[in-house]
């Protein structure tokens, strides 16, 4: 797969957020993945239970684009994708 085929879904920085969305996409068959700008923060959050600042872009496959949006304008996070 190019890279051409992904596209952006949405940027957070909430990765307890972020997480529950690809869960929710996941239940239909729309495969996510997450691209974090900090991907040691997890990391501090595990052992020293600082939660520092990350931008978390959840990328999917641009087939699954509008798919997804319709999806997700049905669920508790709709008023993150009302706009789009």
């Amino acid at each position: 797969m190019a890279k051409n085929d992904f596209k952006l879904l949405i940027s957070l920085d909430d990765r307890i957020i972020a997480e529950d969305i690809q869960s929710v996409l996941d239940r239909f068959e729309i495969y996510t993945m997450l691209d974090s700008d900090n991907p040691a923060s997890s990391v501090l959050n595990a052992y020293l239970g600082s939660n520092p600042y990350e931008e978390i872009n959840i990328i999917i496959n641009s087939n699954d684009y509008q798919r997804a949006l319709e999806i997700l304008n049905d669920s508790p996070y709709r008023e993150l994708f009302e706009n789009k």
